[in-house]
């Protein structure tokens, strides 16, 4: 059993190692382990202290002693974990656990890895690591640094596969920064530190980290933050940045009631740090401070207030491999945020240069500017972690400052204008352009509205294309930013070389393989992304033997130089040919809804006729030789008084039907079957009589000749398999949908109403009110 007690500020802890086993059971669980015993879980792969003498391997080794923890790591080898109950007892907890290894190693090495964990929930754990290789402890490393928490599962079973104590490729799961991330917040809230102060921190606290020494954590409150603030200053003063001193030093809290909860989350935070082997991840191409920054802002509201959102690091990775910066590079980034950008470019050229090659690009070609305080920090920190302590990182507004050298690549995700008197996205574009030599290549991320919506969008975009030509337009997923709801694409142009009439832009849609759930971006099955990079890489390169499309990824075309100048890739994309079942099912859900909708409103009086067919046979491809494109005529919604025609909206529910209306003289009513198209892309059905919204909200699809429900639905599915190409900024509008491709008729084999109509009632028990006798 544990006690503690208070003596001057000071938790001084009763000797026993039992606190410790919570700790390491949740940290293991973590990082992948099956923490289960595994005499009464075939699965499982961590024994308590009681539970490892149940193996007979360890059992004619050890008789009966025991460590705290053994781990399973693959069939007989073991990870011997020794826990003690003071930081002060590391030395101590190390001898038992190589004690124990070295009786399990006599005739075989069974036992190669060992931890030694010392501390207990107030002080915080202590943890060191050592691999057995030819006779000799050696301490783990990961990407060059000694780890300083528990080992995630992929990298013990690599040690022990390979027979080595270090490894360059450590990366840990997004989802685990994320948990990590926001523990911290939390017990920096706790702490009573300030949202926009978190940063600050955070950054002190790594600075501080990079110290071997440990800090001693008994202080209290005052003479510990000045511990961390002066291996702050010697850190920067060694990397000639002294002057961001002022960004980082923390300061005591004024009121000396809120020293001990300030201390506590300090100490808390340092625990989850080592715990994540904070000096290997960041040197890993992971801009972890990014994460982290991302949840401060997400818990603080504080993204939705500046336009601040933080690369995914697949993203940066992307951005840079099409470029594919190289140690001669200049690189660039005036809006560089944590770092993202530049971590990715530095750690790119870390693969192909030898370390002179690699001091000197790091010191003379990365420039990055910001003007958020606690980002640029954050920058910093990220930089210095990779030693590169002389880096040209600079704090303050990037329309105000010039970088010394013009920059070959540049690599931006500027802020997203999301107030009216914001600074637009272009004129980051265009401030960058201005520090660029001709022929540099610049990769960016921006709202994808910029490349195709009117007025001041199409007259940047006319500029744009009269003195630089545009390379690439690449639309990435949806979900990619969060909290800011901004659809987005990544633009690739080349500087000073005006954009010839017919030439060719690669317009892409990116699918990247990646869910977002709850913030967390977690890797799925499927994605184009290397297949995306390799055709961008492969057009940059003028390849010859790259294919000129392929539907719904990629396509080269010119850009259309008409009155809307659109440089959208949903514009120019060529539509995969669908497959019978992908349009039939789309036909069962167009069907589906207005027929749930009938069912739903047995006040309509339009009744199914069970014996109606096909009507038309068209093999025309386009929407305007078979319909009349009508934009939609009405009042407002709210100005219409209760009735009993239908009034078709954007909504996805009720088959677009938001409200039952009395016509004015505004109103087009429709009187014979339709498709509704909102400005979003849906498609549903229409019986008549109906209303539907005007202002651009609905377009009408009018058959010239007349059809059946079954053909509408499958022009509606059609339309519904191509909704991808339109948005909240991309709306649908006629030339649009003229340039979509459709596939006739024909002679396709397609149901009779009749089988969707059982499809949809099994048991063929339909209400009278919608069938004709």
């Amino acid at each position: 059993m544990e006690f503690f007690y208070f003596c001057h500020n000071t938790f001084v802890a009763i000797s026993s190692e039992f606190h410790a086993y919570t700790y390491i059971k949740n940290e293991l669980g973590l990082l992948g382990w099956i923490v289960a015993n595994p005499t009464k879980r075939a699965d499982g792969e961590v024994y308590t202290q009681n539970e490892c003498l149940q193996n007979p391997i360890i059992k004619l080794a050890l008789g009966n002693e025991k460590p705290e923890n053994v781990v399973i790591v693959r069939t007989e080898k073991f990870w011997i974990i020794e826990a003690k109950p003071e930081q002060k007892n590391i030395d101590k907890a190390i001898e038992d656990a190589k004690y124990y290894a070295d009786k399990l190693n006599k005739d075989k090495v069974y036992a190669p890895l060992i931890t030694a964990v010392a501390g207990n929930d107030e002080e915080t754990y202590h943890l060191k690591s050592y691999y057995f290789q030819n006779g000799v402890w050696k301490p783990v490393e990961a990407n060059g640094r000694v780890m300083t928490g528990f080992l995630p599962k992929d990298i013990a079973q690599f040690f022990v596969d390979n027979d080595t104590y270090k490894t360059e490729d450590f990366n840990l799961p997004d989802s685990l920064y994320y948990a990590k991330a926001k523990n911290i917040n939390e017990t920096l809230h706790i702490g009573s530190i300030n949202k926009n102060y978190r940063a600050k921190v955070m950054s002190a606290l790594l600075l501080s980290s990079l110290e071997d020494a440990p800090l001693n954590l008994n202080n209290r409150a005052s003479i510990l933050i000045q511990e961390i603030n002066a291996r702050v200053d010697n850190v920067l003063y060694e990397h000639g940045k002294r002057d961001f001193a002022k960004f980082v030093q923390i300061t005591t809290p004024p009121t000396p009631d809120n020293h001990v909860k300030f201390r506590k989350a300090l100490l808390d935070t340092l625990q989850e740090l080592k715990a994540l082997n904070i000096k290997s991840a960041m040197n890993s191409g992971t801009d972890i401070l990014g994460r982290f920054y991302e949840v401060f802002l997400k818990y603080g509201n504080g993204a939705k207030e500046i336009g601040i959102v933080l690369t995914p690091r697949h993203i940066t990775r992307f951005g840079v491999e099409v470029l594919d910066v190289d140690r001669m590079d200049i690189v660039f980034d005036p809006a560089c945020g944590t770092g993202g950008f530049l971590v990715a470019a530095f750690d790119y050229v870390k693969q192909k240069a030898n370390k002179t090659q690699l001091d000197n690009f790091r010191q003379n070609n990365i420039f990055g500017f910001e003007q958020e305080p606690e980002v640029v920090s954050l920058a910093l920190v990220n930089m210095i972690f990779r030693g590169d302590g002389k880096n040209n990182i600079v704090e303050g507004n990037s329309f105000a400052k010039q970088i010394p050298i013009p920059a070959t690549k540049v690599l931006m995700n500027p802020p997203f204008a999301l107030k009216k008197d914001d600074e637009k996205e272009y004129r980051f574009i265009d401030k960058a352009l201005s520090q660029m030599e001709d022929n540099g290549l610049m990769f960016v991320i921006i709202p994808s509205t910029i490349m195709f919506k009117a007025k001041m969008f199409k007259t940047w975009r006319e500029k744009l294309l009269a003195n630089n030509t545009l390379e690439a337009v690449i639309k990435l997923p949806d979900d990619l930013f969060y909290p800011v709801a901004v659809h987005t694409s990544a633009v690739i142009i080349r500087k000073g070389i005006p954009h010839k009439s017919g030439q060719n832009v690669f317009f892409g849609y990116l699918r990247d393989g990646y869910v977002k759930k709850k913030g967390i971006m977690k890797p799925t099955s499927g994605g184009n992304m290397n297949e995306i990079k390799s055709a961008v890489k492969d057009f940059l390169n003028k390849s010859l033997g790259l294919a000129k499309s392929k539907p719904k990824t990629y396509t080269l075309s010119p850009i259309l130089f008409d009155n809307d100048l659109e440089c959208a890739p949903e514009y120019y994309l060529e539509e995969d040919k669908h497959k019978p079942d992908e349009i039939i099912n789309q036909m069962r859900e167009a069907f589906g809804n207005l027929f749930n909708y009938l069912m739903n409103n047995p006040h309509l009086d339009y009744k199914l006729d069970t014996g109606e067919s096909k009507e038309t046979k068209c093999t025309t491809e386009t929407f305007a030789e078979l319909f009349d494109i009508i934009n939609a005529k009405s009042s407002n919604i709210e100005d219409y008084s209760e009735g009993k025609i239908p009034f078709v909206t954007s909504t996805e529910l009720n088959n677009g039907v938001e409200k039952y209306i009395e016509p004015d003289e505004k109103s087009t009513i429709f009187s014979i079957p339709c498709i509704t198209i909102s400005s979003f892309g849906f498609a549903t059905v229409q019986v008549p009589p109906f209303v539907a919204r005007s202002h651009g909200a609905i377009i009408v699809l009018k058959p010239k000749k007349k059809m059946g429900l079954v053909d509408l639905c499958y022009f509606a599915a059609q339309m519904n398999l191509q909704k991808w190409r339109f948005s909240y900024g991309r709306w649908v509008t006629k030339k649009r949908l003229l340039k979509l491709d459709i596939q006739p008729v024909g002679n396709q084999n397609l149901p009779e109403l009749s089988e969707f109509i059982d499809y949809f009632d099994k048991k063929h028990i339909l209400t009278k009110q919608i069938l004709s006798k």
